[in-house]
């Protein structure tokens, strides 16, 4: 009965590991991320940079505030072309470092795209996984998104390694910001059972709420055992 009721309880304990990839930015660094692709030695035209909404040098079409707090203070990654600059293939390019992938991940992002001009849909922010094979995975052309918008990206494949890189192509004959914030790889929200919520990424171990209930059901059990 012992045996019966350890295996009862860990069958309804959820440990949620550590996801293999997240940042929101504000431990000062770029989560070794890194502008550019490991595999390509194209480098783009414009590097994406650690920057605060205070900071931006450009406050009529940068972000004001992070998307992982809605401050100032706040950090994320900051992407920025001025008027007539030349054009690429890549004009801007952020890669993850390289990770497992495993089942039923998805990529969740925020991000922003604002424009001098907002009658070109010039802008094209597109994401790319390259490890399980090459897939192009999310994309969009805008002058515009109205602020911060947030989007969760399924992950094809498992067991093997990837990189996920963002790029983008952008008018030249545009000014246009562009900025990435709480950019996660984890399981997909659909398959997650605990309802606690969770507004940041985190690396700690978590534990459904079930298991005060299964704990007191084991000590129940053990007792039952020693006076029997």
């Amino acid at each position: 009965m012992l045996l019966i009721s350890i295996l009862a309880l860990f069958s309804f304990v959820q440990v949620h590991a550590e996801p293999p990839f997240a940042c929101d930015f504000e431990d000062g660094t770029m989560c070794e991320m890194e502008n550019s692709l490991w595999f390509d030695p194209q480098r783009p035209i414009h590097n994406f940079s650690l920057i605060s909404g205070e900071l931006v040098p450009d406050k009529e079409i940068a972000p004001s505030k992070d998307h992982t707090y809605n401050t100032s203070s706040g950090h994320f990654a900051y992407w920025h072309q001025p008027f007539d600059s030349p054009h690429t293939n890549m004009d801007g390019c952020l890669s993850t470092p390289i990770f497992e992938l495993t089942e039923h991940m998805c990529l969740t992002i925020a991000y922003y795209i604002k424009s001098v001009r907002a009658d070109r849909n010039g802008t094209v922010l597109s994401i790319y996984m390259k490890g399980c094979g090459f897939r192009p995975l999310w994309s969009i052309r805008t002058d515009d998104t109205l602020g911060w918008q947030t989007d969760e990206i399924p992950l094809v494949g498992h067991g093997c390694n990837v990189t996920i890189w963002f790029n983008i192509m952008a008018d030249q004959k545009n000014s246009v910001s562009v900025a990435l914030d709480d950019i996660s790889v984890d399981i997909c929200a659909r398959y997650k059972t605990t309802t606690t919520p969770q507004p940041t990424p985190s690396r700690s171990i978590r534990f459904t709420n079930n298991i005060s209930l299964l704990a007191i059901v084991f000590l129940v059990n053990t007792n039952y055992l020693i006076t029997s």
